[in-house]
């Protein structure tokens, strides 16, 4: 009895001392992953062995690899240095016995200390003998002495080893020792009342001593006793294994079972006098001891988590396995059998994993990362089928299905809890927790009757194990510690100072424990502790976090409560007995789990592809069990409908807008909402005040609205073509929106911009320091912010809706893709890997989130969205969407002030008349159209003082036009008509007037022709603004060839559902039949109709829905393309709007560019390379600093950019920088003398906006005078600032106009205009709506290329055969005579050269042979000459209809001609001669005089001609396309290193682009603007290609050779057409000397001598003339008899403007009468022009011209009364000298 009172005696002093230790505790430690200092504190683990002393003892470093101690410090903090130098090892480890040090220096000399006879000290005299302490208070770690010689560790402890200690295996009275009240030493009975203290509080002297020497003389003890003193009074102490009972005064027999440390492994029975043992079923007894039970095979496997890794060490065989990589700070770990459970841990990191052990890589997936902030420790309850996991930051265990479907909370009570263990057999729980002190927990595991088992710890526990058969729950309390479940009585397993053990398990007969100082995991016998074995089962180099150990026995389950259950979540409570639990957003309703009433769940949606994911973002769940795959192509844009629930998706594969109710989204089905007239939707969001949804088109540069109510939809806002719009987002509560812009792809400046809702109001926001290339912007009205991602920049930005206190929210190291808010989190997407990111938008830190999303692939683009509640207030009850719609079509806010209205607005094709959305109406030919009243009227009304139109339109314009003054001439110019003139100068009338063709819209000054497209479509394009002038457009009528678009404009009638829009507001396409839809140029069109990009065309991936786009594709050479862009390699540069285009480094900064925009370029300052070492100049000046004097703490730039984040990023360093004053690019803003940016608006507007107050104050009162600046001054605090317009730069006060037309800003033809810049396009071509590109005006890209032996021709996608060789011999080149259907095919294997008529497909093939070998060919289109390479060093031209040939050149016989391309209309041939290692590209003139060399190339296999620019294309390997002026004087490389191009081969022009072969890939290249090249279409085995189209060759050049007779070949020349003869000559007379038979060639095998053609024009002129007399009898005869039909009668031949009229027989088919206008007059046909035609097309068979310029234009021409004058211009027109 009077033992067991001491026992509980030592407890009670045990808690004391507890509770005072946890007094100093700090609850900063109490974070997940901290790690405790010896010396007390804590540190973030991550800063544990980093190479930095962080604790205040060193104790974070003293123990790592690689770490050399300072002996200083070691012996500060008393511990001992080993002999190499390596370890600092405490010093309780010296000389005890075991060896630490790796030398083993730990234990050498290990001698006694002398003690000193004569010495009155009892114990250790220190101080100079001025203090005498117990020798137990020596080498004990602590300093007593002021002299610290107690404990120094030379002299006096090398000896000591603590077995004064209390002992870890028997308790102090075994060896008659009396334990100090503390428990800090077990004294031997002689130092008990000596008169000097030892126990450390003193518990050993006190008012017991005066009678502790003679406490047992008296006292007597029974039999086979013995007296023991003690502090309370003497008691008895039996020998042997029995306890005295005070009360009986025997020795009662022990209890063996009954020890606070257990006697057997598992079960103990009590005997009397001894006690056996037993093991659980399935485990063996040890024969020889009969106490000590293990498992049968397999072996167990000890898992444990290191920072970065998880792995596991087989107990026994100590194999060790790495089962997982790239953990993010792996912590709490858990193995069921099949799944591995681990906690990841590092900041932004935080979630709960699991994988298949045996396929972690592809198995591995997040089972819950939403609604956890500090996650600790992970438990499997094997029954329930459940995870256990903690979180300390939100003070809850939860508890979620394994599988993560389904999450709860548990009651329990909980503050800060960590790590969890279960017992799933007896339903328990037990975790560590802090409630005001540190605690361990125990509850049911339904979170049930929470009790505290440990209440005094002397520090938070860290790793918990339970050992359920023994009954015990061990722990870490700065030592190992176990508590007895039964009676919660808590004792040491050991009490040896092993520093810092963390985490633990149990199993069989051992314990495990991981050692932070050592890095190791140790091992001890549970029943005798650490001083009987102690043992390390691993090694490692670096710290064990968590350990769980696994063997089958453990999980076998004997009875499962939660078998046969319909729960939910269900919660094991017993062993027989269980719990239904709900997740967390449903409740128990009966006997089910249901949503709560009224309650709408908040969801983030993420997805890819046609896979959209949701999670409930404010509770715990796993998103990728909540997946979807949708109805859908490619998912590109979302928005949400926050009224009705509803998510609309972009899908960028189907062009369409689809959208799904969310209590539908399991299902994955859509419906359409748009599907025609969407090209490149970037962003869309909801407006809930009109009920609408705004889409951001960046393919047709808009902004339309779709209402949701009517389902009309309605474009509001233009961007001009050279603008790229990125992201918007709408602000409701103000009535506008805002939109990042990209200016263009020149300058690459972006701005956020605002845009009323209507679309009237444009305001700029922010111009500076935005970098791009991916901006996204987005609104939280619960906050009132706009967050702005910026990618180049790296950062996320928070400000005002109207720009105010712009500051950085988050730092970034990805590149967003997508961003998403809510009242409490932001969300984003990277755009290169699969991984969603938030942060808390009201924590001050800048932590950050992030969750690996398993289901998408790593590298796709993930779009995020959120889900929001139903707006209230006052605007949500708006006229647009409270009761009946006011609008027929769509609604839209607008905002005066504060006052919220509304406009009605019309879809294409419809005109608002009085408030009413009507079609527009067509009129007819003799009609005039009125633009505002939607009504027709006839041409004659025109200005006839009635109005016709309701509004008057007929009536208006007709005294003088009305022009518009120009936005802005210089300060020496004065505005002329609309034209900038000199101020000396005088206006008189026109200053320049220039013929418009009649394609074109002249412009009231005269000076400038603008394309007829443009005129009348809401923009002015003139100077002078006459093509947008009511008197021109109010009336304006299209010609019968033109279709009007629904903004007024004409467009060539062609391009009207085409499948390409061409109007603005996309009027063309509209009300087209489907089966008639064709897809524009830059798409391919699948069988079904839709549309899907070239560059998805032959790559590997379905994107039709009947997959064929992947029809007839080689799959052997297809581009290898990855789902993401091509990655760059680390030493390759990536352009950053075209991350495909990799570069070598050393294309950067070499002054050439070669990304698109010129990014390449952008921050180079070439001027800094002068200098020998590496300098770098300033942003905002032209100064050049040395590297060394960047980043270095001094301001050296002006501006401050030598100092900033970035600046010291480049240079490698770090800089604490403030984010909030940091130094931007201030291109475009006022930079404070803090270095912070603020927009100009904000300078002088009586508001501090810089942080240091620079930009109010000072001389913002002194006002702009009126000559301060040349154009607008705006007012600053350092004096007046001068801005200029757009289009101009400013130069101090002078406004400089800038030459766009220097930048390739238009695609043919440019026309600088002073602040502007107008396009226009060549004949056959006509400017699109963007302003700046041409399209044919007429007819389809088609594509000739040839394959082995055949031509194939391509349309619209679609191969078909065109000629096939009967010789069945590879064709070596082609081209084609367009307007003359002739396609010639050279064929070097059998040296012919064949003429096919694609017209006519019967016809027969024209063959010539005995020319060579013919190689490359060349047709002139004009006179029907073709030019081919022989082979044999000549250069020839045959002309299959004459049947004739010449040679035209003579190369050197080791020359080869490697391409050949000829331009009739300047009369120039061009072609590539190889000779040696180089090509020579020269050019000659058709009959091959005046041979010139242009430049010269590595090698040369393509060439291109562009006749109206003048300028030559050529193909060079490896990979460049370079270009080179007819005078071979101006030479540059626009194309080098792209990826797209390889060995480019065969080069060709149609519009806006250059095509070329690479490999059996056609590509196309845009030759302005940005450049860039992509695949057009694959090719299969093709070798060579012609594009056929009629505007490839010019129709504006006449036939000179038709003038002259030639007996040979005709060939224009630039002095008049000449003769050529056989042998190259020529000949002024016609006629060509004999040639031997052998020498000519064979048509059709036939060799064909002089005189069979000779007669041929005697014949032609006889045939003329009997035809012309038979004409002029008819026509004679024909009109005596016709009567007049009036007294006045006109005239009017139909005429061409090239004089032709087409008839397919002017002999059968004579015209007939004309038309009658209005009853006044008739319309003839020419029979001068009849004439002509029949001519024409009796000898030549020419077709009908091309292009605008071939079409009949109706002009109003004044209507002649006579013939006579007609019949004198045509007269003119036919006879030539």
């Amino acid at each position: 009895m009077a033992v067991l009172l001491i026992i509980l005696m030592w407890l009670v002093t045990c808690q004391a001392e507890f509770k005072d230790e946890m007094q100093f505790f700090d609850p900063e430690c109490l974070v997940e992953g901290a790690f405790f200092c010896l010396g007390g504190g804590c540190i973030s683990q991550d800063k544990y062995c980093d190479g930095n002393r962080d604790c205040e003892d060193g104790s974070d470093e003293n123990f790592c690899i690689n770490h050399t101690p300072d002996a200083l410090y070691c012996n500060e903090t008393h511990q001992f240095l080993c002999g190499d130098g390596h370890k600092c090892v405490p010093s309780s480890w010296v000389c005890n016995n075991e060896t630490d040090c790796n030398d083993g220096s730990d234990e050498v000399n290990c001698t006694v200390p002398i003690e000193h006879e004569n010495s009155t000290c009892k114990g250790f005299l220190c101080d100079g003998g001025k203090r005498c302490i117990s020798q137990y208070w020596t080498c004990d770690g602590h300093y007593d002495c002021d002299d610290k010689t107690d404990e120094d560790f030379t002299r006096n402890c090398r000896h000591i080893y603590h077995s004064n200690f209390l002992s870890d295996i028997v308790p102090c009275d075994k060896y008659e020792k009396s334990p100090c009240s503390d428990n800090s030493y077990c004294l031997t009975l002689d130092h008990m009342c000596d008169g000097l203290e030892d126990c450390r509080d003193g518990s050993d002297e006190g008012k017991f001593c005066s009678h502790w020497q003679n406490q047992c003389t008296n006292f007597t003890c029974p039999k086979n006793t013995k007296c023991k003193p003690r502090r309370m009074g003497p008691t008895c102490m039996c020998l042997g294994s029995a306890i005295f009972n005070d009360t009986s005064k025997q020795c009662d027999l022990i209890n063996e079972c009954e020890h606070l440390r257990p006697a057997c492994s598992q079960k103990c029975h009590n005997g009397a006098g001894y006690f056996t043992c037993s093991c659980e079923e399935g485990y063996s007894m040890d024969r020889i001891s009969q106490y000590l039970c293990f498992a049968p095979d397999p072996e167990a496997l000890l898992f444990f988590s290191t920072k970065n890794d998880i792995r596991y060490v087989k107990v026994k065989s100590k194999e060790e396995v790495i089962v997982a990589t790239g953990i993010k700070q792996a912590h709490g770990v858990s193995y069921d059998g099949n799944y591995l459970y681990w906690v990841e841990t590092a900041q932004g990191h935080q979630a709960i994993m699991r994988a298949q052990l045996h396929n972690m890589v592809e198995s591995k997936q997040v089972l819950a990362a939403f609604g956890i902030e500090d996650p600790g420790d992970i438990a499997v309850d094997f029954l329930g089928d459940n995870i256990y996991f903690s979180d300390t930051a939100r003070g809850i265990i939860s508890v979620c299905r394994s599988d993560g479907s389904l999450c709860t909370t548990l009651p329990a009570n909980t503050k800060n809890p960590r790590f969890v263990t279960l017992e799933p057999k007896q339903g328990l729980m037990y975790w560590a927790d802090w409630h005001d002190k540190a605690v361990i927990m125990s509850a049911r595991m339904d979170g049930s009757q929470s009790d505290i088992l440990v209440g005094n710890l002397s520090s938070f526990a860290t790793g918990l194990a339970l050992d359920s058969l023994n009954g015990r729950l061990y722990f870490v309390d700065q030592t190992v510690k176990v508590v007895r479940l039964k009676d919660k009585v808590v004792y040491f397993l050991f009490q040896e100072p092993f520093h810092h053990p963390y985490s633990l398990a149990v199993f069989e007969n051992t314990v495990y424990w991981s050692d932070w100082t050592t890095n190791t995991i140790l091992t001890a016998d549970k029943l005798h502790g650490t001083s009987f074995n102690r043992n390390v089962l691993l090694r490692l180099d670096m710290p064990v976090f968590d350990m769980h150990l696994y063997h089958p026995i453990l999980m076998k389950n004997t009875q499962n409560p939660c078998n046969h259950n319909l729960c939910a979540i269900c919660l094991v409570t017993s062993n027989t007995t269980h719990v239904c639990a709900c997740p967390d957003t449903m409740e128990m309703i009966g006997n089910r789990c249901q949503v709560r009433a009224g309650e709408r769940p908040q969801f983030v949606l993420v997805g890819a592809g046609s896979h959209v994911t949701r999670v409930r973002r404010d509770v715990i769940g796993n998103p990728e069990l909540h997946d979807t795959h949708l109805d859908v192509g490619r998912l590109q844009a979302l928005a949400y409908d926050s009224y009705r629930d509803t998510l609309y998706i972009y899908d960028s594969q189907q062009k369409s807008i689809n959208y799904m109710n969310l209590s539908d989204f399991t299902l994955g089905i859509t419906h359409v909402l748009v599907n025609k007239g969407l090209e490149n939707v970037v962003d869309m969001d909801y407006d809930f005040v009109s009920d609408t949804l705004y889409i951001l088109d960046a393919g047709r540069h808009l902004i339309e609205v779709v209402s949701l109510s009517t389902r009309h939809s309605a474009i509001i806002y233009y961007f001009t073509h050279e603008e790229v719009p990125m992201s918007l987002c709408l602000l409701p509560d103000y009535g506008k929106l805002l939109v990042a812009v990209l200016e263009s792809d020149e300058n690459n400046e972006i701005h956020i911009d605002s845009i009323t809702l209507d679309g009237e109001d444009r305001q700029h926001v922010l111009l500076n320091n935005i970098i791009g290339p991916n901006i996204r912007i987005r609104y939280s009205p619960d906050l009132n912010l706009v967050y702005m991602s910026d990618e180049g920049r790296g950062v996320i930005d928070v400000m005002h809706p109207e720009g105010k206190g712009r500051e950085v929210f988050r730092e970034v190291l990805t590149t967003i893709g997508s961003v998403a808010s809510t009242s409490t989190h932001l969300f984003w997407t990277d755009r290169h890997s699969s991984r969603l990111y938030w942060a808390d938008v009201h924590e001050a830190t800048h932590r950050i989130r992030r969750i690996e999303l398993s289901i998408f692939p790593n590298d796709t683009n993930l779009h995020v969205l959120a889900t929001s509640l139903p707006p209230r207030g006052a605007l949500a009850a708006h006229a647009c969407f409270a009761g009946g719609a006011p609008c027929s079509h769509v609604c839209v806010q607008t905002r005066n002030g504060n006052t919220s209205g509304h406009r009605c607005v019309c879809s294409p094709g419809f005109k608002m008349v009085n408030g009413d959305c009507l079609e527009i109406i067509h009129c007819r030919s003799d009609e005039l159209y009125c633009h505002r009243s939607n009504q027709c009227f006839l041409k004659t009304a025109k200005c006839d003082g009635v109005k016709d139109c309701k509004y008057g339109e007929d009536e208006e314009g007709c005294a003088a036009p009305v022009t518009q003054s120009p936005l802005f001439c210089k300060h020496d110019q004065t505005n002329c008509h609309g034209v900038c003139i000199s101020k000396n100068d005088v206006c008189k009338g026109n200053t320049i007037v220039v013929p418009c063709a009649q394609w074109e819209w002249p412009c009231t000054s005269g000076a400038l022709c603008v394309s007829r497209t443009l005129a009348c479509d809401g923009r002015a394009d003139c100077p002078d603004g006459s093509d947008e002038s009511p008197a021109a457009c109010d009336t304006g009528t299209c010609f019968r060839t033109e279709f009007m678009c629904g903004s007024g404009n004409c467009i060539p009638i062609t391009w009207h559902c085409d499948g390409g829009e061409d109007c603005a507001d996309g009027s063309d396409e509209i009300n087209c039949e489907s089966n008639e839809y064709l897809c524009p140029e830059h798409l391919f069109q699948c069988k079904n109709n839709t549309c899907i990009d070239l560059s998805k065309r032959c790559d590997g991936k379905y994107d039709c829905e009947d997959h064929d786009d992947e029809d007839d594709c080689d799959i052997s050479e297809l581009f290898e393309e990855s789902e993401n862009l091509l990655t760059c390699m680390p030493w390759e540069y990536a352009c950053e709007h075209n991350s495909s285009i990799c570069l070598p480094m050393t294309a950067r900064c070499n002054g050439k560019v070669d990304c698109p925009g010129g990014t390449d370029e952008t921050g180079c300052y070439l001027h800094c390379l002068l200098y020998r070492e590496i300098h770098y100049s300033c942003k905002q000046e032209l100064m050049c600093l040395s590297h060394r004097r960047w980043c270095d703490g001094h301001t050296d730039c002006g501006d401050g950019s030598d100092e900033t984040a970035e600046a010291c990023a480049m240079m490698n360093k770090t800089l604490p920088v403030d984010s909030s004053h940091q130094v931007e690019s201030c291109s475009k803003g006022y930079r404070c003398d803090s270095g912070q940016c603020v927009e100009w608006t904000r300078v002088c507007d009586r508001v501090r906006d810089c942080a240091d107050g620079s930009d109010e104050e000072r001389l913002c009162e002194s006002p702009c005078t009126r000559d301060t600046c040349e154009h607008s001054c705006q007012p600053s605090p350092r004096g007046p600032h001068c801005t200029c317009p757009h289009g101009y730069t400013v130069n101090g006060s002078k406004c400089h106009d800038v030459d766009e037309c220097a930048l390739s800003t238009c695609s043919q033809v440019c026309h600088n205009l002073p602040g502007s810049f107008v396009c226009s396009c060549h004949a056959g071509y006509a400017l699109r709506s963007d302003r700046r590109s041409c399209k044919a005006v007429r007819g389809r890209l088609s594509v000739l290329y040839t394959k082995r032996s055949s031509v194939w021709s391509m349309t619209n996608h679609i191969h078909s055969l065109q000629y096939h060789d009967k010789d069945d011999k590879e064709i070596s080149d082609i081209d084609i005579a367009v307007m003359s259907g002739k396609m010639y095919v050279a064929s070097s294997q059998m040296g012919k050269l064949v003429e096919v008529n694609l017209h006519d497909k019967g016809s027969e093939f024209g063959v010539i042979t005995n020319v060579g070998v013919p190689t490359k060919v060349s047709a002139d289109w004009v006179t029907g000459n073709v030019y081919f390479s022989d082979g044999h060093g000549h250069v020839r031209v045959c002309h299959f209809r004459r049947r004739r040939c010449a040679h035209v050149l003579q190369l050197p016989s080791v020359a080869k001609v490697t391409a050949l391309v000829v331009d009739p209309a300047n009369y120039k041939m061009f072609f590539c001669v190889s000779e040696g290692t180089e090509a020579i590209v020269r050019s000659a003139s058709l009959s091959g005089k005046n041979v010139s060399d242009l430049t010269s190339v590595a090698s040369c296999s393509g060439l291109a001609a562009d006749s109206f620019s003048k300028i030559v294309y050529i193909a060079s390997d490896p990979s460049s396309i370079m270009q080179v002026d007819y005078d071979g004087k101006v030479m540059m490389t626009i194309f080098s290193n792209n990826p797209t191009i390889h060995s480019p081969q065969h080069l060709a022009l149609f519009e806006d682009h250059l095509y070329l072969l690479s490999g059996t890939h056609l590509i196309r290249c845009l030759l302005f603007s940005s450049k860039t090249c992509s695949p057009y279409s694959h090719l299969p085995n093709g070798t060579a290609f012609v594009i056929q189209h009629e505007s490839v060759q010019r129709d504006d050049v006449h036939d000179d050779c038709e003038t002259i007779t030639c007996s040979n070949i005709c060939v224009m020349e630039s002095m008049g057409p000449q003769c050529v003869c056989h042998d190259g000559t020529w000949t002024s007379d016609g006629t060509c000397p004999p040639v031997e038979d052998s020498e000519l060639a064979r048509f059709e095998g036939v060799v064909v001598g002089m005189s069979s053609t000779r007669a041929l024009p005697v014949v032609v002129v006889t045939l003329v003339v009997v035809l012309f007399a038979l004409y002029v009898c008819l026509f004679v005869r024909r009109l005596t008899k016709k009567k007049n039909a009036a007294n006045y009668m006109q005239v009017r031949y139909q005429n061409t403007t090239d004089g032709m009229t087409h008839l397919s027989n002017p002999i059968l088919n004579m015209p007939e009468a004309g038309y009658i206008i209005n009853g006044m007059g008739h319309e003839f046909v020419n029979p001068l022009q009849f004439v002509r035609n029949m001519w024409q097309e009796s000898f030549h068979k020419k077709s009908k011209p091309i292009g605008t310029s071939g079409l009949s234009f109706d002009t109003h021409q004044d209507l002649s009364d006579t013939e006579s004058d007609l019949d004198v211009r045509e007269s003119r027109r036919m006879i030539k000298e």
